[in-house]
């Protein structure tokens, strides 16, 4: 558990805890910055009751955090499919030939140019 990063809830938003009618009145607007890369950054503001308040890496969590010493959390997805931090992040792979692979197509172009002349 040494690599525990803590996350929190914004201040206004912890008394709503585990109640489904207050979370069902919550009606605030998110906004996020473009999808990107950076694991480390993550900003966006909380629009309620005439408020605005900043969201952070703080309060961020990323697709595939596992949750610890909580027992649940409420949340909204910001990023979806290939806009998520981690697809962003994800290479797609270099196709890789062998000695021989590359030696058979040399052959086989051969081969054709004979065949064609």
């Amino acid at each position: 558990e040494t690599n525990l990063k803590p996350r929190e809830a914004l201040e206004v938003t912890v008394n709503i805890q585990d109640d489904l009618e207050k979370l069902s009145k919550f009606d605030a607007e998110i906004e996020c910055e473009p999808p990107n890369n950076n694991f480390l950054r993550f900003e966006g503001t909380l629009k309620w009751n005439r408020q605005i308040y900043s969201l952070k890496n703080d309060n961020f969590l990323l697709r595939g955090t596992r949750l610890r010493n909580t027992e649940w959390a409420f949340g909204i997805v910001c990023y979806a499919g290939p806009d998520t931090k981690l697809m962003q992040n994800s290479n797609t792979p270099k196709f890789k030939r062998t000695k021989i692979d590359n030696w058979l197509n040399k052959i086989i172009l051969g081969v054709n140019y004979f065949i064609l002349s």
